[in-house]
């Protein structure tokens, strides 16, 4: 089994590579509702579904102009139908080891229905991403605003949406990866189960935050770089099923 030392080593290393790179980062100010509904779309379907297949099928979705918000003053059961045709369509994915994949995601239903419940509920109520953003004061704050509003959104999703579209980095994106490293550094068994509730997710981000300072890292970079390592160690050794 791998030592926690081992895996700290390599989060701490893989801390300062991440750390070092300048790539350009999304600004929620300058982004469209269009760019930021596909955005918000990526995240809640990556809860269902491998991420590069969640990226690939919400790109299908925004090329063919379903996040266009006057969408909301159409019939919605039209809408819902015409975006469970895109996801059924197979598309083709390059993963780890460089092969191509053909893949189309599962639950196609809810899916569909997470887009068209979004595009009634927040344009056909005349919200936006933009005015949830803008009129909170903290990353906590817009956080629970999209917990509340946004449909496919619970706290993990919400937090990654904040992180990818530059609102914020303060906030930990916890998942599987992440728990088991905590549950192999303090001692405890914390259940997936506790990530859907926001008050037991910031509970565990807490305490996530105290080891991300002893890296002397942001929460996002540790978090990152925690859940690459653990993602490599756990498909190496086979310690937990994937």
């Amino acid at each position: 089994m791998i030592s926690v030392s081992i895996l700290n080593s390599v989060i701490g290393a893989m801390c300062v590579e991440l750390n070092g790179e300048s790539g350009p980062s999304l600004n929620w100010r300058t982004l469209s509702e269009e760019e930021l509904f596909h955005e918000a779309t990526i995240c809640a379907f990556s809860s269902q579904m491998l991420f590069e297949l969640a990226v690939a099928m919400a790109g299908r979705l925004r090329e063919n102009g379903f996040f266009d918000c006057a969408y909301a003053q159409q019939d919605t059961t039209l809408y819902k139908q015409s975006v469970i045709s895109m996801l059924s369509e197979p598309i083709e994915l390059s993963l780890d080891d460089n092969r191509k994949y053909h893949r189309m995601p599962r639950f196609k239903n809810r899916l569909a229905s997470f887009v068209a419940s979004n595009m009634v509920d927040i344009y056909g109520a005349g919200r936006s991403f933009c005015e949830m953003l803008g009129s909170s004061n903290s990353s906590k704050e817009a956080r629970l605003a999209l917990v509340h509003h946004v449909w496919g959104l619970g706290p993990k999703q919400s937090s990654l949406f904040l992180r990818r579209v530059g609102y914020c980095s303060e906030l930990a994106v916890l998942d599987t990866h992440i728990l088991d490293y905590l549950n192999m550094a303090n001692g405890h068994k914390i259940s997936v189960k506790n990530l859907g509730n926001l008050l037991a997710y910031e509970s565990i981000e807490t305490e996530f935050s105290r080891i991300a300072e002893r890296f002397g890292f942001s929460v996002g970079c540790v978090d990152f770089a925690m859940w690459l390592t653990m993602r490599v160690a756990k498909k190496e050794t086979q310690l937990w099923a994937s």
